[in-house]
C-alpha cells in the first residue's frame, strides 16, 4: 500500500505507477483505497489533469517515505545493499543507469588522526558553539556548510555556503536558487537523495555528528550527465535561533576516501575541485 501510494504521488499517473510497481491498475487502486480507509480520508483527488494529492495526502506522504526508507534500510532491496561493521554502516546502491554509488560510515574519532583540515575545524566549531548554528564559533565554517530544516514535505534548504562543495559542483545559479526549496528539487537526482536520506534523518532526530565517505555520480553545473565524484561528508545536528533543530552538512570533495567496496581504479576528483586545504 505504501509503495503504491508513494509511486502514484511521484508520477500522478495510474498506468505509470502500476508499471513501476509491477502490478495491475486495479491492484494499485485497491492499495490506495485500503490505505485511505486506514487513514480515514481521501489521499488523492481526480481532475481533468489526472491525479492530485489532497491535503491529507500531502501530510501523509513524508511519513510514508520515511517508513519505506526504514524498511529498505533494514532488509535492503534489489538495488540497495546495506550492512554494518562494528556498528558502522556500509551501503551501496545501483541507479537506473547501472551506476554504483558507495557509502561507508567512519568513526568520528578518526578525524583526529586522519581527518581533513576543514573537517577538524568544523567539529571543533560545532562543539564550541554548543550546537547553536548562529554562535560566533561557527562563523569560519559557515561558508562551507549547507543547512536544512525539516518540514512536513521534506528537507528544506535554508542556507548554502558560497564556498561549499554544493556551490562549487552545481554552480552559482543552482546555489543561489535552492534556498527555500526541498532537497528533492535539487540537481542531484532522486536516486542520490533517497540513498543519503537515512543518514540525514538519523542525525536530525537524535542530534550528534556522523562522518561518511561516499562515491557517487552527480550532474554538475556544466553537464546534465552524471559525473563520478568522491567526497567526505560530516553531518552536524544543530539548533536554529528559535530553538528548532537543523541539519548542517559539510561536504568536501577529495580523493582521500576509504570505502571497502569501492574498486581501486575508480575515477578521481580533478585537482581543481579537491577541498583538502585548511581555512
Amino acid at each position: 500500500m505504501l509503495r503504491a501510494f508513494v509511486l502514484l504521488s511521484d508520477c500522478l499517473n495510474l498506468t505509470q505507477a502500476s508499471r513501476q510497481l509491477g502490478a495491475t491498475r486495479q491492484t494499485v487502486r485497491r492499495h490506495i483505497t485500503d490505505l485511505e480507509t486506514i487513514k480515514g480520508g481521501s489521499l488523492f483527488e481526480l481532475d481533468r489533469q489526472g491525479y492530485a494529492l489532497t491535503p491529507l495526502g500531502r501530510e501523509t506522504l513524508p511519513d510514508a517515505r520515511d517508513i519505506l526508507r526504514k524498511i529498505d534500510h533494514w532488509v535492503g532491496t534489489e538495488r540497495l545493499a546495506r550492512r554494518h561493521s562494528n556498528g558502522l554502516e556500509i551501503a551501496s546502491f545501483v541507479d537506473g543507469g547501472g551506476r554504483t554509488f558507495f557509502s561507508q560510515q567512519h568513526p568520528i574519532n578518526s578525524l583526529g588522526m586522519t581527518g581533513l583540515p576543514i573537517m577538524k575545524r568544523a567539529l571543533a566549531a560545532w562543539g564550541g558553539a554548543g550546537t547553536q548554528i548562529e554562535h560566533p564559533a561557527m562563523a569560519d565554517i559557515r561558508p562551507y556548510l549547507v543547512i536544512y530544516r525539516k518540514s512536513p514535505e521534506g528537507w528544506i534548504c535554508v542556507e548554502i555556503g558560497e564556498k561549499s562543495a554544493y556551490a562549487r559542483w552545481f554552480g552559482w545559479t543552482w546555489s543561489k536558487s535552492a534556498i527555500g526549496r526541498l532537497s528533492h528539487d535539487d540537481n542531484a537526482g532522486d536516486d542520490f537523495n533517497d540513498f543519503i536520506a537515512g543518514a540525514y534523518a538519523g542525525i536530525y532526530q537524535k542530534g550528534g555528528v556522523r562522518l561518511d565517505h561516499l562515491f557517487a555520480y552527480l550532474p554538475s553545473g556544466t553537464s546534465d550527465q552524471p559525473i563520478p565524484v568522491s567526497f567526505q561528508r560530516l553531518l552536524l545536528g544543530c539548533v536554529l535561533p528559535d530553538g528548532t533543530p537543523a541539519l548542517a552538512v559539510l561536504v568536501l570533495m577529495t580523493n582521500q576516501v576509504r570505502i571497502d567496496d569501492l574498486p581501486p581504479d575508480h575515477e578521481r576528483v580533478p585537482d581543481d575541485l579537491v577541498m583538502e586545504f585548511d581555512i
